[in-house]
């Protein structure tokens, strides 16, 4: 009688903690999206007048340097920077000399991405590996994003001013060249550095950031939470598991694949309960006939 006691507490204390992931995995909070991409380069944050750059395309580049396919697409990535495209590169390994933490939690909490190499396009397509990385300049032919939001965009005195009327965050990315650490070329526009503020405040300190060696900066709106992305490919996403390859967070978001084998071991759990009280009804009448023999 005790263990079909236990087993029906089990069944509801299950049932309670299957319908809670399945309610996190359906609910998953406000959908964020980027609004307006400006990037502003050393020269222009110098310039007395200076008139920042709005990309027609913002490609996201999350590489590692211990990243074999990473060192092509590298390459490739070069040939598309111009004032239409505007490639920034994330170092989200902790394993890399430039690493950074901001780029981290891009990639884990927003992005919620697994795989090295991938690129974010416009802030909505998804492209991981370097056979994805092939369909780039067909997604960027069919793009119809136009970024905008934020208006009188300048750097004075080491601060950043701006005017929107869209309530999110303002993020702003310290780039700069950086050397790769074991081959012979240079990471264009590598985040080195980064700072948030609330789009509402329409200024912000960026005093340490500017004194960084940099490149430039890059200007960005956003509205808050994570991102549902495209994956408009035909070819198989195949990377390397950046959460196998480094020491992760202890805050980041655990992997959708957990999750979804914990929920699939629970159902099973559900589905063989009446089995299992039937077994047990079984051995009991089986123990008690013995005893009357």
């Amino acid at each position: 009688m005790r263990s079909v006691v236990f087993l029906c507490m089990l069944l509801v204390c299950s049932g309670s903690f299957l319908s809670e992931v399945l309610a996190e995995e359906i609910e998953e909070g406000p959908q964020g999206a980027t609004i307006d991409v400006l990037t502003l380069d050393q020269a222009c944050i110098q310039a007395e007048d200076c008139e920042p750059i709005r990309p027609d395309h913002f490609v996201e580049y999350f590489g590692a340097d211990w990243c074999e396919p990473c060192k092509v697409l590298d390459a490739d990535l070069d040939e598309l920077v111009d004032n239409e495209t505007f490639v920034l590169r994330h170092h989200p390994s902790p394993q890399d000399l430039t690493y950074n933490t901001d780029s981290n939690q891009r990639f884990n909490r927003m992005y919620r991405l697994l795989f090295l190499p991938s690129l974010i396009h416009n802030g909505e397509d998804l492209l991981t590996g370097t056979s994805q990385a092939q369909d780039l300049g067909a997604i960027m032919s069919n793009s119809t994003t136009q970024f905008e939001g934020l208006t009188e965009v300048a750097v004075n005195n080491h601060t950043l001013t701006w005017n929107t009327s869209i309530h999110g965050t303002v993020t702003v990315w310290r780039t700069a060249d950086v050397a790769h650490e074991t081959e012979d070329y240079i990471h264009r526009n590598m985040v080195i550095d980064a700072a948030h503020f609330n789009a509402s405040d329409g200024a912000g300190n960026i005093s340490h950031l500017l004194e960084l060696n940099g490149t430039g900066v890059v200007v960005m709106l956003e509205t808050d939470g994570v991102r549902n992305l495209a994956v408009n490919s035909p070819n198989p996403a195949m990377g390397f598991d950046l959460n196998e390859q480094d020491d992760s967070p202890a805050d980041a978001p655990a992997p959708r694949s957990s999750q979804i084998a914990l929920v699939t071991t629970l159902v099973l759990l559900l589905l063989l309960a009446p089995a299992l009280v039937m077994w047990k009804n079984a051995v009991t009448s089986v123990s008690l006939d013995n005893e009357d023999e």
